[in-house]
């Protein structure tokens, strides 16, 4: 079994399990960073070091790791 379908196989018991879908943990991950964005202080920080958010949000949600 490939990496990628273990984690899908995994990930589907978990989402069976818990209720927690994908698209749940990505709301999570946009808002969470939403919120570092706005804050004085956090947002800074990780602005220095982001550049373009979108690339870097699809990396961050767990979907994002479905290519590999």
């Amino acid at each position: 079994m490939m990496p990628v379908e273990r984690r899908e196989r995994i990930s589907a018991g978990i989402a069976e399990r818990s209720g927690i879908s994908e698209a749940i943990n990505e709301g999570v991950v946009r808002t969470f960073y939403a919120t570092v964005r706005a804050d004085g202080i956090l947002a800074r920080v990780f602005d220095a070091r982001i550049h373009d958010w979108e690339p870097n949000l699809s990396r961050c949600a767990p979907s994002g790791h479905r290519s590999g």
